[in-house]
């Protein structure tokens, strides 16, 4: 039994004669009839009833018509993977991402990228602070999302984009700002736990400080935003967090931003998009980059 057997058959049985089908398949009539005819041979039956006006399958011809759609279309599958590997692109490509980055702004890039490039696995490695810069020097990714300090990749030496923005804003939950009592400094939020999230990365250089932890604060550590703002929305802490993850707690009154008069603690950081200068990446990644290019802020 031969592929372009079952094709035939396809053809046959979507568009209902012999004739339909010959035109679909650029063949003449009788070579369309003698691959039918060679197919029911294999099968020891005939697969269509010819009796009416269109061609009607048997229950037989069923069977193997629908078992025949499998094998094409694993047939097909295997053909584009093929092609694939042939145009020399990358079985997978890991990308990190900081966990404070808004992903609803990459999807219409990652929707291009699964469209055009079908056959290659992408990983999505969710890092914090320093660990996108830590999965590009591991060569676990070959690039990097993540709001940034543009002097900071310069000096990685990191050829860099910036492609959009986060703000962070420090909230609790009503009862604990009930708590707080109207604070003026930043120094008397000590005695309520902070909640922070641990540097998945090496945390060198700047990183190697908890930035923006006061000495003597209270604190409880998790290890990514979602438990973060779990324990913020239960009264159990208060902390930073981005604005795009807390907009309808914002709304609903389920958290609120902590005020203080003498401090501005609300911080807007740049979103970059970075990777190892002159890199040796295959296809997948440089049409990655390409698309983020089309974000690029200092493009529009």
């Amino acid at each position: 039994m031969k592929l372009d057997q079952l094709k035939v058959l396809r053809a046959v049985v979507e568009t209902g004669s012999v004739k339909a089908a010959s035109e679909r398949l650029n063949r003449t009539q009788p070579a369309v009839s003698q691959g039918l005819k060679a197919l029911e041979h294999l099968t020891g039956t005939e697969l269509f009833d010819r009796t009416g006006y269109r061609l009607e399958l048997t229950p037989v011809g069923q069977r193997v018509y629908l078992q025949s759609l499998r094998v094409l279309a694993e047939a097909e599958d295997l053909s584009q993977l093929v092609r694939h590997f042939e145009r020399g692109e990358e079985e997978t490509i890991a990308i990190a991402i900081d966990a404070s980055t808004d992903i609803s702004l990459l999807m219409p890039v990652m929707a291009a990228l699964q469209e055009k490039f079908p056959e290659t696995r992408v990983v999505l490695k969710t890092e914090m602070l320093s660990g996108a810069i830590g999965a590009l020097h591991s060569g676990e990714a070959v690039l990097a999302i993540a709001p940034m300090l543009s002097v900071m990749l310069e000096e990685e030496g990191f050829d860099h984009m910036r492609i959009g923005q986060v703000i962070l804003r420090n909230v609790a939950a009503p009862v604990m700002i009930d708590s707080m009592n109207e604070p003026e400094r930043l120094s008397e939020l000590r005695r309520f736990t902070q909640v922070i999230v641990r540097d998945s990365g090496q945390a060198a250089g700047l990183f190697n400080r908890e930035l923006g932890v006061q000495k003597g604060q209270r604190r409880w550590y998790v290890s990514d935003l979602h438990t973060k703002k779990a324990l913020l929305v239960a009264g159990l802490g208060w902390g930073r967090l981005p604005e795009h993850m807390i907009v309808d707690e914002l709304a609903e009154d389920g958290l609120q931003e902590i005020s203080l008069p003498h401090t501005h603690l609300p911080s807007e950081t740049k979103i970059f998009a970075f990777r190892q200068p002159r890199p040796v990446i295959g296809p997948v990644a440089t049409a990655l980059w390409e698309s983020l290019e089309g974000l690029s802020v200092d493009r529009q």
